[in-house]
């Protein structure tokens, strides 16, 4: 049977998006390496493109801006998909992680889950942390990411916020708001703290996991009741004059 017209052209689309979307990849491939070799401000779009072996007509099309480059090699960085943020994918898969990490599908054990979290951010920081340093100086030059850095936090506060929406409320600290349990996994589970603990205190990943957990359950859970002990008989106890 003779391949009608139609069909012909549908390959070719189907060929053309291909080409272009291993362009767009190789390009933030790139990008993540120009900006780790120059910092945001001292790399540039023919670097990029030169890297990626394109033009740079074949960047302007693909992405449109250096600007735009930052933010999917951070969603790449991330998730290995240059449009996980902007779609909501990230939110989704911390919770999937936590899930896996704690093996459960239902509200498992405070402590547990707060433990999976810290295991999460560990994980997530390792593979993320030079992206964040680049998002933050880039931000302090450009008030257009500084505007994508405080939608990026946003986000972050709602991914938390979910990640912490299997906490009973009766877990919690008494007297803590959920909106104040979140804040404060917010700034503990956050890149100044992993910048500072690890990059800067030299913390073992075994150690920031352990610290961030430890916190996090001291801080946001009501502390566990004490174990009773049977109470020592007073005539166990031998009178001064005896001793």
């Amino acid at each position: 049977m003779a391949t009608t017209p139609r069909t012909v052209i549908s390959r070719q689309q189907r060929a053309g998006q291909a080409v272009r979307e291993r362009s767009r990849q190789r390009l933030v491939v790139a990008a993540g390496e120009v900006f780790a070799e120059q910092g945001y401000t001292g790399a540039t779009v023919q670097a990029i493109a030169k890297r990626a072996g394109v033009s740079l007509q074949t960047l302007y099309s693909a992405w449109g801006s250096k600007r735009a480059l930052l933010r999917a090699h951070l969603e790449f960085t991330m998730t290995g998909s240059a449009t996980a943020v902007s779609e909501d994918r990230w939110g989704a898969q911390v919770r999937a992680e936590v899930r896996a990490e704690v093996r459960a599908d239902t509200d498992p054990d405070p402590v547990a889950r707060l433990r999976a979290l810290a295991a999460v951010f560990r994980s997530v920081a390792e593979r993320v942390g030079p992206v964040w340093r680049l998002y933050r100086d880039a931000a302090a030059v450009d008030p257009e990411i500084a505007g994508d850095h405080a939608e990026l936090e946003r986000e972050r506060r709602r991914t938390l916020a979910a990640a912490l929406a299997g906490l009973d409320d009766a877990c919690l600290r008494p007297g803590l708001t959920r909106d104040a349990a979140v804040d404060t996994l917010l700034v503990l589970a956050g890149p100044a703290s992993y910048e500072a603990l690890v990059e800067g205190r030299g913390y073992s990943l075994d150690g920031f996991e352990a610290w961030l957990a430890g916190c996090l359950v001291a801080l946001l859970l009501r502390p566990a009741d004490p174990v009773p002990t049977d109470p020592v008989p007073a005539d166990s106890v031998p009178a001064d004059s005896e001793r």
